[in-house]
């Protein structure tokens, strides 16, 4: 591929739809302020006549762009042109790169087309992907994906690479998401406090176009027609908010696969915009298992891995979402068959008994003073605000009763919760650091802090585990500290 090579047309679009979407707020707005009172001359319609004229260069500027972009592979790198008025250049080592992650959008799959992200091993600390083809065939995506694992392998690329890669496409899953998976995810998950946000968010772009007084108006005629209704229209609010929470997960897992391709695992997802990312076994720095409670009640999790790669604004390229939902029984054996060299388990040294009352406090000590207040400035009706210390005092309990770690040889596991429970297995020669502290109160009581962090993205991602016994922290730095 040592020709030069252009995007798709498609790219151009794609290109000003992005930016429309930047302008679509101020457009509407535009609109509207245009649309108030009677148009008298030529000065009236300049709101509409700007838009016009910004959308124009917007889309010029898309094809320019375009027209200069040009890709190719030689001399052992990825060589890119671009720019809009200044043409750049980048030249990327093949050995450099990690992975190739596609995705279909909307404009993509009626025309046959993938974008393209070129991970590398240094994307971890920059804002984005090293590189981004926005618009090609899926043909010459495979071809290009095949050519950099060949040359990486040292191996000559052969007439019939596109075939093997297609071989390679068709092979059995490793893991599948079933609908009920989908259902039980969505069930659970926080989707219904997104949609409601989202609206909130959106109609927070209109506060100046929003007759609020009169809006005011028309809820507390409504509030006077009974509690009932008040009640039952809040109920559906919030069932249609679920219904369409419970759409959105089916349109971003459905299909949900994980497939091993050599050293590398490949998961594709998404109906409407389909995603493949592909993470190198050897990037994996850590395996963590989430529970929230209601997943913890009903015997489900979920399994994430953090990446040495990706990019700061790519969320899924860090902390990566291996197995959306599953049943924690399917847990071991899922990743014994991808991760043999861990221990995965259930069994840890938990935290002693004198930490308890930490645990408990530290999460009571939160509503003391609003309950404090609430019972000097309502007595004696305010003195129901107490009970708000019971559900505190509860998740501190539990979050006691959740702290633990194990040592396996070459392998730490740390147990831990906030309001998810997170369990973390990690390898010693991962652990970036590792942190033990203690404050004076601990001190007193024999107890410390553990806090250790794995390479995820450009910051790490950090576990701490409270109030261990001093004599295991200090056993856990003697082992972090010393080749086994």
């Amino acid at each position: 591929m040592s020709e030069h090579k252009r995007l798709h047309p498609i790219s151009a679009v794609a290109s000003f739809v992005k930016q429309l979407k930047d302008l679509i707020v101020p457009f509407v707005f535009l609109f509207v302020i245009n649309n108030r009172g009677e148009k008298n001359g030529f000065w009236d319609y300049m709101p509409l006549l700007s838009m016009a004229l910004v959308l124009v260069i917007v889309l010029v500027f898309g094809i320019i762009k375009w027209l200069r972009f040009t890709y190719r592979l030689e001399e052992g790198e990825l060589r890119i042109e671009y720019g809009l008025f200044v043409k750049k250049k980048r030249y990327i080592p093949i050995e450099r790169i990690q992975s190739l992650n596609f995705s279909e959008g909307i404009l993509h799959r009626p025309f046959g087309l993938v974008k393209v992200k070129v991970e590398t091993a240094g994307s971890s600390s920059s804002r984005e992907s090293e590189a981004e083809l926005t618009a090609i065939s899926k043909e010459e995506a495979l071809d290009l994906e095949q050519m950099i694992y060949r040359e990486k392998k040292g191996e000559s690329v052969t007439e019939d690479s596109s075939l093997e890669q297609a071989a390679i496409q068709e092979d059995e899953p490793f893991f599948t998401l079933g609908q009920k998976d989908i259902w039980v995810l969505a069930a659970t998950s926080g989707g219904v406090g997104v949609i409601i946000s989202g609206v909130a968010l959106f109609l927070s772009q209109f506060n100046e176009l929003i007759p609020y007084k009169a809006v005011y108006e028309e809820v507390a005629v409504f509030i006077k027609s009974g509690v009932f209704i008040v009640a039952l229209t809040a109920f559906i609010g919030l069932i249609l908010a679920w219904f369409l929470s419970i759409v959105w997960t089916f349109i971003i897992y459905g299909d949900f696969k994980i497939k091993i391709v050599d050293d590398h695992i490949v998961m594709t997802r998404g109906l409407l915009e389909k995603k493949q990312v592909t993470v190198p076994l050897n990037r994996v720095q850590g395996i963590r298992i989430v529970e929230n409670p209601i997943r913890q009640l009903i015997g489900y999790c979920t399994v994430h891995i953090e990446n040495a790669g990706g990019s700061v604004l790519e969320k899924d390229s860090t902390s990566i979402k291996l197995f959306p939902i599953i049943k924690k029984e399917q847990v071991p054996e899922l990743l014994n068959g991808l991760f043999p060299q861990y221990i995965i388990h259930d069994d840890f040294e938990g935290l002693p008994v004198s930490a308890m009352r930490r645990y408990v406090f530290r999460q009571s000590v939160w509503v003391l003073v609003p309950v404090a207040a609430a019972c000097y400035f309502f007595w004696p009706y305010g003195i129901w605000a107490a009970l708000l210390i019971l559900p505190f005092g509860v998740l501190g309990y539990y979050q006691y009763r959740a702290g633990g770690f194990r040592i396996d040889g070459g392998q730490l596991s740390l147990r831990y919760r906030g309001v998810l429970k997170n369990t973390m297995y990690m390898k010693k020669n991962r652990i970036q650091s590792l942190d033990t502290k203690e404050s004076w109160f601990q001190a007193r009581k024999g107890l410390g802090s553990l806090t250790t962090t794995v390479k995820s993205g450009a910051a790490g991602y950090a576990s701490q585990v409270r109030d261990l016994k001093k004599e295991d922290l200090k056993r856990i730095a003697s082992w972090f500290s010393h080749s086994i």
